[in-house]
């Protein structure tokens, strides 16, 4: 059935087109855009709204209800799937199109992510890293591959990119969603990040780390990592990811969720939160702007849920 909607104002991404614009789409798609208005079996007033491209989530946790501290078999690895699939048609039926899953307990990102680019099911395209690598005990250890040296890290790499992921997620700090762990103390050495990146580059993929401290992210800049997550970084930072090119992902709203939450469930980690972090992350952006760092847009959505009523467990 061809739908079109009447009078409504088109941004392209690039651009706003004026008020008074045609859109006729079907269950395909978008079959045609004009100032003329389409005829079709059903016709929508369009005034007042605004129709954008599909928006892409640079930062998720899809599956984090489920992690690999509660996987234990492969029944359990088949509801982590069936939550990943349920996620990710729900953020296509919302207008999220693409979403980059930063860490998932099982490695059933992959497998969701192949469905959905076979066309079996429906939903928002899946970047998908399976588990992250992370020291024994350390953040977000319940979704990690533990490695403590850099072969460990070498190969817990190899084996991540043999499963075919599109990236690696490397822990190189403590953070606020796990427990007893302390945001911003380093964590994965420089050495480990630099032969895991090694081992991404080397097959055209790449390494993003979590980085709250400035220390743990200027060791990853140095490894080679391409997209740096979370930190509030100062000049020298900036000047470091300018330089090789990096990429930052602020995941600001999900500080300001900390921050403000009154849910029992989050109260440790607000604990941990301090009031400046905003301005710190606002001064960051700025930063970017100054010297040119491409800004990734992330939510850090992580619980059973794709919305950021509650913090992220694993920021």
């Amino acid at each position: 059935m061809k739908t079109a909607i009447n009078d409504i104002r088109v941004f392209d991404g690039k651009k706003t087109l004026p008020e008074k614009w045609s859109v006729l789409f079907d269950e395909s798609g978008i079959l045609g855009v004009r100032e003329e208005r389409y005829e079709a079996d059903r016709v929508i007033d369009g005034s007042g709204k605004t129709l954008t491209p599909g928006l892409i989530d640079g930062h998720v946790h899809l599956g984090a209800s489920l992690s690999s501290d509660t996987i234990r078999d492969d029944c359990d690895k088949i509801k982590s799937g069936a939550l990943i699939a349920s996620q990710a048609r729900d953020a296509w039926r919302y207008g999220i199109t693409c979403l980059c899953n930063c860490g998932t307990g099982a490695d059933a990102d992959i497998y969701v992510r192949d469905l959905i680019r076979q066309g079996e099911i429906e939903g928002a395209r899946i970047i998908a890293c399976g588990r992250v690598l992370s020291i024994t005990g350390g953040h977000g250890w319940p979704m990690s591959v533990a490695c403590d040296d850099e072969l460990e890290t070498l190969k817990a790499a190899r084996e991540q990119l043999r499963l075919n992921v599109d990236f690696v997620k490397l822990m190189a700090t403590g953070g606020m969603g796990t427990k007893n762990s302390i945001p911003n103390v380093p964590q994965l050495t420089e050495g480990q990040m630099r032969v895991a990146s090694e081992a991404a580059m080397a097959v055209g993929k790449f390494t993003r780390a979590h980085a709250t401290g400035l220390e743990g992210a200027q060791r990853a800049i140095r490894a080679g990592v391409r997209i740096i997550d979370h930190v509030q970084m100062d000049e020298e930072t900036a000047e470091m990811m300018a330089g090789a090119g990096a990429y930052y992902c602020p995941t600001i709203v999900t500080r300001y969720n900390i921050l403000h939450t009154e849910d029992p469930r989050y109260q440790f980690m607000r604990a941990k939160a301090d009031p400046g972090d905003l301005d710190r992350k606002k001064r960051a952006l700025m930063l970017c702007r100054e010297h040119g760092i491409p800004v990734v847009a992330g939510t850090d959505a992580g619980p059973s849920e794709l919305t950021v009523i509650g913090p992220s467990l694993w920021t």
